[in-house]
């Protein structure tokens, strides 16, 4: 099985606060410096899960570029084709509670626009040798548009936020599966329950759709039918990229044409996967 992603890749900057945020302030605490973007996390989660996965995305030439180069080869991510550009490294500044909620985040990323459709019109046949397609919503209107009207393959998207998820709206209709969360569903749909969202979302043309739900779990609906997927065990860790897991899972169900009963239960897993590596590393 194979997937083809666009999408987009940077530096995450994390910063954990040991005691309860405190504003306009100094907070003691912890900062993680990894590889991050929405593109580049569900790539990651799809190589793991042993599926040859090539990342079309744009990457500096600058230090914090090569690095990322060097970690997408190292964690089994092709890419080969990525567009390497003098724009400095994406970067994604977070700051996290005691508790592992974001309070606040930044992201820089201008690098990302280096996605362009003439880039795109250039790696199309490798693009469609993969057996899914995933896109983030991180791409421009026009790169969007381009893959939608020129890639044969199944189309998979993430929303990436409620600030970016509306340059989807176009292209619903060519979505083979669409994993949006409660309030990225809402906000997009106008409507006011998990059920009611994902109803429209069908009707507007999208074939599978997966709301993930945080510890409630997921919301799934397609022509067959409709459900929740319950999560075995709610994590206390820091939950960010959880939502990409869910994503590369719900993506690897759509490769092999499943159903969204299984996309959802598929993209729980490597959610659940992620967060139990992520408690064990903290018990370390």
């Amino acid at each position: 099985m194979k997937a083809s992603v666009i999408g987009g890749i940077n530096l995450d900057v994390t910063g954990f606060s040991a005691s309860p945020l405190i504003v306009r302030d100094s907070n003691p605490g912890q900062i993680r410096f990894s590889p991050g973007g929405v593109g580049r996390n569900i790539a990651e989660q799809l190589a793991r899960a042993g599926i040859e996965t090539t990342l079309f995305t744009a990457i500096s030439s600058d230090s914090q570029g090569d690095m990322l180069y060097h970690a997408c080869l190292a964690g089994n991510i092709n890419v080969s084709h990525a567009l390497r550009s003098p724009v400095p490294t994406s970067c994604y500044l977070s700051i996290h509670d005691a508790d592992g909620d974001m309070a606040l985040a930044v992201n820089d990323m201008q690098l990302i626009d280096e996605i362009t459709p003439e880039y795109l019109r250039g790696v199309l046949a490798e693009i469609e040798k993969g057996d899914v397609c995933v896109i983030d919503a991180n791409l421009s209107p026009e790169s969007l548009l381009f893959i939608a009207e020129n890639v044969t393959r199944p189309l998979a998207a993430d929303p990436v936020s409620t600030v970016k998820i509306a340059k989807l709206r176009p292209i619903l209709h060519r979505l083979a599966a669409f994993k949006p969360n409660l309030i990225e569903a809402k906000f997009l749909t106008g409507e006011t329950d998990e059920k009611s969202a994902a109803k429209k979302l069908i009707d507007m043309g999208v074939k599978r759709v997966v709301i993930s739900m945080g510890d409630q779990g997921a919301f799934y609906m397609d022509a067959s039918g409709s459900g929740f997927v319950r999560p075995e065990e709610v994590f206390s860790c820091q939950t960010n990229g959880a939502g990409d897991a869910m994503c590369a899972g719900v993506c690897a169900g759509c490769a092999m044409d499943e159903s969204a009963e299984m996309c959802a239960k598929r993209g729980m897993a490597f959610s659940k996967r992620l967060l139990e590596e992520r408690t064990l590393s903290i018990r370390r």
